[in-house]
């Protein structure tokens, strides 16, 4: 049987990964909230609203930020997971 035990990160480096997720949480409330959407959506009803051109890079921004949506979504997940093995170690 393996008795070794895992050596722990430093006070500091726990305070490193402390500020880091504290960041990550401001970040992720930085972003705006659904009215931002509801507005969007609204203004993409008038008339005259984009050209053919803005249309495209709309398409490229929206399509970039869906992935960059759903990339952080599973990192999130990832990182509970992770957590959640280290725990139960």
């Amino acid at each position: 049987m393996n008795t070794r035990t895992k050596p722990e990160a430093s006070p500091e480096r726990v305070r490193h990964f402390e500020r880091k997720l504290r960041e990550i949480q401001q970040a992720m409330a930085a972003l705006p909230g659904p009215e931002f959407y509801t507005e969007l959506l609204l203004s993409m009803r008038r008339a005259g609203w984009t050209t053919l051109a803005e249309g495209v890079f709309f398409d490229a921004v929206a399509d970039s930020m869906l992935s960059h949506a759903r990339d952080l979504s599973q990192l999130h997940q990832r990182l509970k997971a992770a957590f959640e093995a280290v725990q139960r170690q």
